[in-house]
Protein backbone atom coordinates (compact mmCIF):
# COMPACT_ATOMS: atom_id res chain seq x y z
CA UNK A 1 0.00 0.00 0.00
CA UNK A 2 1.50 3.50 -0.67
CA UNK A 3 1.41 6.33 1.63
CA UNK A 4 -0.38 9.30 1.15
CA UNK A 5 -3.73 9.83 0.53
CA UNK A 6 -4.33 5.82 1.33
CA UNK A 7 -2.52 5.92 4.95
CA UNK A 8 -4.45 5.03 7.83
CA UNK A 9 -6.34 7.29 10.04
CA UNK A 10 -5.65 8.42 13.07
CA UNK A 11 -6.86 7.18 16.15
CA UNK A 12 -8.73 11.26 16.12
CA UNK A 13 -9.81 11.01 12.60
CA UNK A 14 -11.41 7.64 13.32
CA UNK A 15 -13.39 8.74 16.28
CA UNK A 16 -14.37 11.85 14.24
CA UNK A 17 -15.44 9.97 11.52
CA UNK A 18 -17.59 7.77 13.72
CA UNK A 19 -19.18 10.78 15.47
CA UNK A 20 -19.56 12.38 12.10
CA UNK A 21 -21.75 9.05 11.04
CA UNK A 22 -23.55 9.08 14.59
CA UNK A 23 -24.06 12.90 14.81
CA UNK A 24 -25.49 12.13 11.05
CA UNK A 25 -27.44 8.97 11.47
CA UNK A 26 -29.28 10.99 14.52
CA UNK A 27 -30.76 13.48 12.78
CA UNK A 28 -31.93 11.40 10.02
CA UNK A 29 -33.75 8.57 12.16
CA UNK A 30 -35.43 11.75 14.16
CA UNK A 31 -36.93 13.71 11.14
CA UNK A 32 -37.89 9.63 10.13
CA UNK A 33 -39.76 9.45 12.85
CA UNK A 34 -41.28 12.95 12.68
CA UNK A 35 -42.17 11.97 8.76
CA UNK A 36 -43.76 8.68 9.99
CA UNK A 37 -44.84 10.64 13.00
CA UNK A 38 -47.45 12.91 9.64
CA UNK A 39 -48.38 9.46 8.08
CA UNK A 40 -45.87 10.02 5.30
CA UNK A 41 -43.35 7.27 4.17
CA UNK A 42 -39.77 8.84 4.61
CA UNK A 43 -38.27 7.96 1.26
CA UNK A 44 -41.22 10.31 -0.10
CA UNK A 45 -40.61 13.15 1.98
CA UNK A 46 -37.03 13.55 1.22
CA UNK A 47 -38.46 13.20 -2.91
CA UNK A 48 -40.52 16.12 -2.30
CA UNK A 49 -37.90 17.71 -0.65
CA UNK A 50 -35.08 16.80 -3.61
CA UNK A 51 -37.80 18.76 -6.13
CA UNK A 52 -38.34 21.48 -4.04
CA UNK A 53 -34.60 21.78 -3.30
CA UNK A 54 -33.16 21.78 -6.75
CA UNK A 55 -31.07 24.53 -7.74
CA UNK A 56 -32.34 26.99 -9.64
CA UNK A 57 -32.90 26.45 -13.74
CA UNK A 58 -32.95 22.51 -12.78
CA UNK A 59 -35.93 20.75 -13.79
CA UNK A 60 -37.28 18.30 -11.88
CA UNK A 61 -37.16 14.90 -14.01
CA UNK A 62 -37.09 11.38 -12.52
CA UNK A 63 -33.38 10.94 -13.85
CA UNK A 64 -32.17 13.86 -11.72
CA UNK A 65 -34.33 13.33 -8.88
CA UNK A 66 -32.68 9.62 -9.18
CA UNK A 67 -29.42 11.37 -9.51
CA UNK A 68 -29.81 13.62 -6.74
CA UNK A 69 -31.48 10.56 -4.26
CA UNK A 70 -28.71 8.02 -5.42
CA UNK A 71 -31.69 5.41 -6.95
CA UNK A 72 -31.31 4.17 -10.22
CA UNK A 73 -33.74 5.07 -12.86
CA UNK A 74 -36.38 2.18 -11.93
CA UNK A 75 -36.60 2.60 -8.18
CA UNK A 76 -37.13 6.13 -8.96
CA UNK A 77 -40.26 6.15 -11.08
CA UNK A 78 -41.96 3.75 -8.32
CA UNK A 79 -41.58 6.25 -5.51
CA UNK A 80 -42.37 9.16 -7.65
CA UNK A 81 -45.86 7.02 -8.39
CA UNK A 82 -45.88 6.25 -4.30
CA UNK A 83 -45.80 10.19 -4.12
CA UNK A 84 -48.01 10.55 -6.55
CA UNK A 85 -50.48 8.27 -5.66
CA UNK A 86 -50.03 9.94 -1.84
CA UNK A 87 -51.30 13.29 -3.26
CA UNK A 88 -47.30 15.06 -2.55
CA UNK A 89 -46.23 14.99 -6.23
CA UNK A 90 -48.09 15.54 -9.44
CA UNK A 91 -46.42 15.09 -13.06
CA UNK A 92 -46.54 17.56 -15.86
CA UNK A 93 -45.93 16.48 -19.36
CA UNK A 94 -44.27 19.19 -21.69
CA UNK A 95 -46.87 20.50 -24.52
CA UNK A 96 -43.67 20.94 -27.05
CA UNK A 97 -42.33 17.62 -25.88
CA UNK A 98 -44.76 15.17 -24.54
CA UNK A 99 -41.93 12.39 -23.30
CA UNK A 100 -40.18 15.33 -20.80
CA UNK A 101 -42.11 15.10 -17.55
CA UNK A 102 -41.48 17.20 -14.47
CA UNK A 103 -42.57 16.62 -11.21
CA UNK A 104 -44.77 19.57 -9.31
CA UNK A 105 -45.01 19.34 -5.72
CA UNK A 106 -48.93 19.52 -4.68
CA UNK A 107 -50.29 22.18 -1.75
CA UNK A 108 -50.22 18.82 0.36
CA UNK A 109 -46.56 18.35 -0.27
CA UNK A 110 -45.61 21.71 -0.01
CA UNK A 111 -47.91 21.83 3.54
CA UNK A 112 -45.22 18.53 4.23
CA UNK A 113 -42.47 20.63 3.75
CA UNK A 114 -43.37 23.82 5.67
CA UNK A 115 -44.01 21.69 8.93
CA UNK A 116 -40.89 19.33 7.97
CA UNK A 117 -38.90 22.17 7.33
CA UNK A 118 -39.16 23.85 10.40
CA UNK A 119 -38.60 20.75 12.16
CA UNK A 120 -35.26 20.19 10.28
CA UNK A 121 -34.35 23.53 11.03
CA UNK A 122 -34.84 23.44 14.88
CA UNK A 123 -33.39 19.39 15.11
CA UNK A 124 -30.14 20.74 13.39
CA UNK A 125 -29.72 23.37 15.53
CA UNK A 126 -29.46 20.74 18.50
CA UNK A 127 -27.09 18.58 16.38
CA UNK A 128 -25.84 20.88 13.36
CA UNK A 129 -22.51 22.08 16.22
CA UNK A 130 -21.36 18.27 16.81
CA UNK A 131 -22.14 17.56 13.42
CA UNK A 132 -20.00 20.70 11.96
CA UNK A 133 -17.18 19.87 14.68
CA UNK A 134 -16.70 16.45 12.86
CA UNK A 135 -16.63 17.59 9.74
CA UNK A 136 -14.10 20.06 10.40
CA UNK A 137 -12.00 17.80 12.25
CA UNK A 138 -12.20 15.05 9.48
CA UNK A 139 -10.85 17.82 7.08
CA UNK A 140 -8.54 19.49 8.53
CA UNK A 141 -4.83 18.59 7.24
CA UNK A 142 -2.87 16.71 9.13
CA UNK A 143 1.04 16.63 8.72
CA UNK A 144 2.10 12.98 7.38
CA UNK A 145 4.22 12.56 9.86
CA UNK A 146 1.50 12.34 11.98
CA UNK A 147 -0.60 9.71 10.56
CA UNK A 148 -1.10 6.18 12.55
CA UNK A 149 -2.52 3.16 10.97
CA UNK A 150 -5.30 3.11 14.01
CA UNK A 151 -4.64 1.06 17.28
CA UNK A 152 -3.27 -1.79 17.51
CA UNK A 153 -4.46 -4.23 20.13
Amino acid sequence: MSKGKSAGLLDAEYVALAEFRYQLRRFSRRMEEQVRGMGVNPQQYQVVLAVRGLPPGQAPTVGRLAERMQLNHNSMVELVDRCEHAGLLERTRSDADRRHVTMTITSRGEALLRKLGAAAREELRSSGPSLVEAVLRLTKPVPSTKRERGRSS
